[in-house]
């Protein structure tokens, strides 16, 4: 019998028996090969083949907090039901081609945590790197339209209010003060964890309040999926006889009802870091489905510094500040990337 192997540190040493025994469970087949995933950032996926098809196996769910907690805690339940859960939505009510069906085993006797399992999508994964080596100009460009249509697709998917799987009771729960409050609230809880740091001025605590000022003065807007980590590396791309479109959508685990716009800024951002000009590219795609809204320029600044200060917080740790932030302030970073964006919608 062949000796278990480690597939990722997180996922630890799996066997094949183990394997087997998630095939039997869930009547797929007889277990041929595993392989470890070429991305993804904590390490939860590794790829299975069986007599049935193609899989990917999601295991070692996160652990939990809530807003204004200081460490996270042990929850199996919450990510994986949620991630099924929206899954389950977006296949249902919209064409985004989302990893369905989503298997999910709530046991841990096999794994020693639960687990999903679901198809492996078809097409291909880039990063913002890889897919400037690996395709033309013109394939980048079809790329980034089809990105913009597909965050308009999945937007298709409301409801009638902003909220998430709440931590403790794993029930889709709405957000008390609305979609803007929850923001305002999850962006004071990263400022919190970098002012403790040392990394925050008083010019960002400034440019932050008032940030937020404007958001509280925009209406709120419909609240659609929000996918919260839209970017090339979530998701698949294949060319067809009509271009580019997007073949696979994955990595579920920070979705949640808002307000859509959110999911404009990550990839814009990505874009301006490597193609500007595929920047206007992507929103304007997105911008073909979806009516523009003049409070979209309200809240973007909120929306923007939101999505940055997540970056700024993990890469000025003082255990291991990334190079990149040596001398610059929070604001001087950000503020270019919002000037870039609120000229784009």
């Amino acid at each position: 019998m062949a000796q278990a192997k480690v597939y990722s540190e997180r996922l630890g040493a799996i066997s094949d028996a183990q394997f087997q025994a998630v095939a039997d469970r869930l009547a797929l087949g007889r277990f041929l090969e595993a392989a470890p995933t070429t991305s993804g950032l904590f390490g939860q996926n590794v790829f299975v083949t069986t007599t049935k098809g193609e899989f990917v196996l999601r295991g070692a769910p996160h652990w939990v907090k809530r807003l204004g907690e200081k460490t996270h805690r042990p929850n199996d339940r919450v990510q994986f039901t949620a991630e099924r859960y929206f899954a389950q939505q977006l296949h249902e009510h919209t064409n985004a081609p989302v990893p369905w069906p989503m298997l999910h085993d709530q046991a841990s006797d096999i794994l020693g945590w639960p687990y999903l399992v679901m198809p492996k999508m078809p097409g291909q994964c880039f990063n913002e790197r890889t897919i400037l080596k690996l395709l033309s100009a013109e394939d980048r460009h079809g790329v980034a339209r089809a990105l913009g249509d597909m965050l308009a697709e999945m937007q298709r998917l409301t409801s009638p209010f902003a909220g998430n799987f709440d931590v403790d009771t794993v029930e889709l729960t709405p957000f008390a003060g609305g979609n803007t409050g929850y923001v305002i609230d999850e962006t004071r809880d990263a400022v919190a964890a970098a002012d403790a740091n040392g990394v925050m001025t008083a010019d960002d605590l400034a440019w932050i309040d008032a940030a937020e000022r404007s958001a509280r003065g925009a209406g709120e807007r419909a609240n659609t999926y929000v996918h919260c980590d839209y970017k090339l590396n979530n998701l698949t791309v294949d060319r067809d006889g009509d271009g580019w479109r997007v073949t696979g959508l994955f990595d579920l685990h920070e979705a949640r009802f808002g307000d859509g716009a959110l999911d404009l800024v990550r990839q814009a951002c990505s874009y301006r870091d490597t193609e500007p000009a595929l920047a206007r590219v992507f929103v304007e795609a997105y911008f073909e489905r979806v009516a523009r809204d003049p409070d979209i320029k309200e809240l973007l600044p909120l929306y923007l510094i939101n999505d940055r200060m997540k970056f700024w917080t993990f890469f000025t740790n003082p255990a291991s500040p990334a190079a990149w932030t040596k001398g610059r302030t929070f604001r001087g970073w950000a503020e270019p990337y919002l000037d870039a964006m609120l000229a784009l919608v």
